[in-house]
């Protein structure tokens, strides 16, 4: 009885796991509730939002890129609708009948149709599959009359861009592509995302800024499968700006067909103002085939092409300016006072310096010569003595008062700044200074220099203009989407040439007669009515390689570049043209027909032909 008693209770002894159970039970719900104010009172706004974006759809909505117009209000390049058929497997509930339907109008075999639905299924049920983009007129209204009762598939329109004049000004305008990962990260802060198109090269890259526009977008309220249900709100996008370009088109045109099997440049400006008349680089190609985009095999023939039709020879294109940096030569030689206009040197066709012997184009020499007949007979050996007299240092001091050397500020992507050589270039990249021979065949324009076509016509409009260096445009106006002009060219001059106006007359008075007079070089330039000013050049592919002509037994990647500056400044309406022909052989004879062909078209004269014949 007494062990009986001395036995606890059940209840006694479960007390201790009650208390326990009690301890966890409370622990468990202090933990739910401290999880539940976590929850609610500390992330419930984030969660909420998240609720929201999971009901929510945000539809970015791509803005109408801006229209690129010729100065005569042509529409070089404009956004077109581009369509694509789509598919929405989550709606297709008749394939067979949508293969039999759409197919022939799509271009698709059954067997091709069956496949395209088959992969549909790797994306959400309510979300739109490709099946074929750029969709012709024809297509989309064959398609369009086809789909009448049909479910699940589904036609969108696109913006792409469409240039109506194709090759023409194509390095100009330039070319869109998509946002490269690159790119992509660069511009992250700008809103670009995958997929987005953007200037890859031309204008279009240059002003992407003012081109692109603002995206809008819609809310869309969508249910558990991913459907649209109904827009909350939105905002429309606004539309890119507008840009009006200097040139011509149909000026353009004119000037790009007298480069038909040639490649080269040709460069117009109005001497006055430094817009852009017209700006040729030869081969082009076809704008339309980068829209909607450039399939893999045309663009390796692009890349490929020996000729390398996608580089813009205009800004890009390294020449030596031959006898057309004469110019440079004899303004320094004024300015500096290291001849006077009426000091005659003897060019007997040749002369001796160094132990070496360098001779002039007309090897049987021009006899005693000034400056003025020898710009206008373009003597080499004339220019030789002042070469010497000057330096190679002075020369290159006043070849950048000409813009030679720099690049232009043409507004066009990736220009190159050409070389004009200095001691110190010389010293920095070859560990020594320039010699005599070298200086030579610096004077007129050989050797180390090189420039582009662009700053060689920034160099001639510098002349014609009576001593001012001015900035190349390209873009007359920039107008929004409103009609606001948000820019309005202004000429800008970007420096003054050390002459006094008896020195520029001089220059003036030559480079007419290199044109008019009997010996001059550049009579193939002459246009009867027009006072034209010009000066040849004739720069050296292979070093020491005279071909005294007969430059056709020459291999054709050996053979001289043929060059021609001129300009008419005499009227209201004035221009510079520079002309660049790659293996071209004489710059009298090959160049200075093509400018004259130019200039005649520009003041709307009938070309006269070649007057020397």
């Amino acid at each position: 009885m007494t062990d009986v008693l001395r036995r606890e209770s059940p209840v006694t002894s479960l007390r201790p796991k009650i208390r326990i159970a009690g301890f966890v039970v409370l622990l468990v719900m202090g933990l739910i509730v401290a999880r539940l104010w976590q929850l609610q009172m500390i992330r419930g706004k984030s969660f909420d939002e998240m609720s929201w974006n999971n009901r929510v759809r945000f539809v970015r909505i791509a803005p109408s890129r801006g229209t690129i117009f010729d100065s005569a209000g042509r529409i070089l390049a404009v956004n077109m609708p581009s369509f694509t058929c789509s598919l929405v497997p989550g709606e297709l509930d008749q394939p067979y009948e949508v293969i039999r339907a759409c197919g022939p109008a799509l271009g698709l075999s059954p067997e091709q149709f069956r496949k395209l639905i088959e992969g549909s299924a790797s994306v959400p049920k309510f979300m739109n599959f490709p099946i074929k983009k750029n969709l012709s007129l024809e297509e989309f209204s064959l398609v369009k009359t086809h789909l009448w009762g049909m479910k699940g598939v589904v036609l969108e329109s696109k913006p792409c861009r469409h240039y109506p004049m194709r090759d023409t000004l194509c390095h100009v305008i330039g070319t869109l592509g998509e946002v490269s990962a690159k790119e992509l990260a660069r511009n992250e802060k700008l809103g670009y995302r995958a997929g987005d198109m953007l200037g890859k090269s031309g204008i279009e890259k240059e002003y992407e800024p003012y081109l692109r526009g603002e995206e809008g977008w819609e809310q869309i309220e969508i249910d558990a499968k991913g459907r649209q249900l109904t827009k909350l709100s939105s905002r429309s996008p606004v539309p890119g700006s507008d840009l009006i370009l200097t040139v011509d088109a149909s000026f353009q045109k004119f000037v790009e067909q007298l480069f038909i099997h040639r490649a080269g440049s040709i460069v117009a400006v109005d001497p006055d103002t430094g817009r852009v008349l017209a700006l040729v680089s030869k081969p082009g190609f076809d704008l339309s085939l980068f829209s909607p985009s450039i399939s893999s095999r045309e663009w390796k023939e692009l890349n490929s092409d020996p000729t390398h039709p996608l580089e813009n020879r205009a800004i890009r294109g390294l020449y030596p300016p031959g006898s057309t940096f004469k110019i440079v030569t004899a303004a320094a030689a004024l300015a500096e006072k290291v001849v006077t206009p009426h000091e005659k040197i003897l060019c007997k066709g040749e002369m001796e310096h160094g132990g070496k012997t360098f001779r002039c184009w007309n090897e049987h020499g021009h006899g005693k010569v000034d400056l003025h007949r020898g710009i206008v007979e373009s003597c080499d050996i004339y220019f030789y003595n002042l070469g010497l007299r000057l330096g190679a240092d002075r020369i290159a001091r006043y070849a950048s008062y000409f813009g030679l050397g720099q690049t232009s500020g043409l507004g066009l992507p990736q220009e190159l700044p050409g070389l004009i050589p200095t001691v110190a270039w010389k010293q920095r990249t070859y560990g020594s200074d320039i010699k005599d021979g070298e200086t030579i065949a610096i004077s007129i324009g050989q050797g180390y220099v090189v420039s582009t076509p662009i700053q060689l016509a920034m160099m001639t409009a510098a002349v014609a203009n009576g001593g001012k260096l001015m900035k190349p445009a390209l873009v007359k106006q920039i107008r929004s989407a409103d009609g606001k002009v948000v820019y309005d060219h202004v000429p800008v001059v970007r420096g003054e040439i050390p002459l006094d106006a008896h020195a520029l007359s001089m220059l003036d008075s030559a480079f007419r007669d290199v044109v008019v007079g009997a010996a001059g070089t550049g009579r193939k330039c002459r246009i009867p009515g027009i006072n034209v000013h010009g000066k040849t050049g004739t720069s050296q592919v292979i070093s020491g390689k005279v071909t005294h002509g007969i430059e056709e037994l020459v291999p054709y990647h050996e053979r001289t570049h043929a060059l021609f500056v001129a300009y008419v400044n005499d009227r209201p309406k004035k221009i510079a043209v520079v002309v660049v022909v790659e293996h071209g052989g004489g710059g009298g004879a090959t160049a200075a027909p093509i400018a004259r062909q130019v200039i005649a078209h520009y003041y709307g004269v009938p070309d006269p032909g070649d007057p020397t014949e």
